[in-house]
């Protein structure tokens, strides 16, 4: 394991916040290094070591933007561990150029954050890239609290709200038999009107029109007249012929009694 320069720096694993990052300044470093990340059952990466003045935190929230710098007062290599001073700087066209080109190339980010290292030679380093596991610095940390709670709000609203049928459309009706039914019998009582009162023909009525109609007949079929009357018209309720026809029967029943009696008491004579 060689490398062309050094010194360089070694990131064992996904750990953040200056944790898992050791500076190598020769070969026989990195050998032993390279000895205690085949143990460590994580991955690795190495990157050439920045001699820094400070760094730059760049973030986005939606549409709004901010820029920290962060330089270290505790003499440490690693400039965001240890003491350090904060400073929200203004944002330059650049890095806020080079944060949109970072939301769009993961998709359209509207959370996400760079972390940016200025060499001793004033070059800029873009060493870090994160989404919405940003961290938040500051004295406006409640405020970016607040950007990020309106923006999680109006998205939900534009995308989770659930869509309602238009009021136009009319509702299908069921397909069960149910269903058909119910249209059938709407459909029928929606074409045929109801009857009136006056419509409906009384049982009165009915008797005298029938009477009407058999005079009317025996007188024009011209028959001579015996002096009889006409049969009078049928009732549609017999109930004086039910109340005979019972009477006769329970006659014919006590003489059927009676005549029972009398030949058990002259029969022997």
């Amino acid at each position: 394991i060689t490398s062309s320069r050094f010194p360089v720096v070694i990131k064992i694993g996904h750990a953040h916040g200056g944790l898992g990052k050791v500076k190598v300044d020769n070969i026989q470093d990195f050998q032993d290094m390279a000895s205690v990340v085949a143990v460590a059952n994580t991955y690795c990466t190495v990157e050439p070591y920045i001699d820094s003045k400070y760094d730059i935190h760049v973030q986005k929230i939606g549409a709004n933007y901010k820029a920290f710098m962060r330089k270290s007062i505790s003499g440490c290599w690693k400039t965001n561990m240890g003491s350090a001073m904060l400073e929200q700087i203004s944002m330059p066209e650049r890095y806020k150029t080079w944060v949109d080109e970072v939301s769009d190339l993961f998709g359209g980010l509207d959370i996400c954050a760079l972390e940016v290292v200025v060499g001793k030679d004033g070059r800029e380093y873009i060493i870090e890239v994160n989404d919405s596991a940003l961290t938040l610095l500051g004295d406006s940390q409640e405020e970016d609290r607040r950007h990020i709670a309106d923006l999680v709000s109006s998205r939900m609203q534009a995308i989770c709200r659930p869509r309602t049928p238009p009021s136009e459309e009319p509702v299908p009706p069921p397909v069960g038999p149910r269903g058909i039914l119910g249209s059938l019998t709407s459909l029928t009582h929606s074409e045929t009107p109801p009857q009136s009162a006056s419509d409906i023909p009384s049982l009165g009525s009915v008797g005298r029109r029938d009477s009407q109609v058999s005079q009317t007949s025996t007188v024009s079929s011209g028959a001579p007249s015996t002096g009889r009357l006409p049969d009078p018209p049928p009732r549609p309720f017999q109930r004086q012929g039910s109340q005979s026809q019972s009477v006769v029967e329970d006659a014919e029943d006590t003489m059927k009694n009676l005549r029972k009696t009398f030949a058990g008491i002259f029969g022997d004579m």
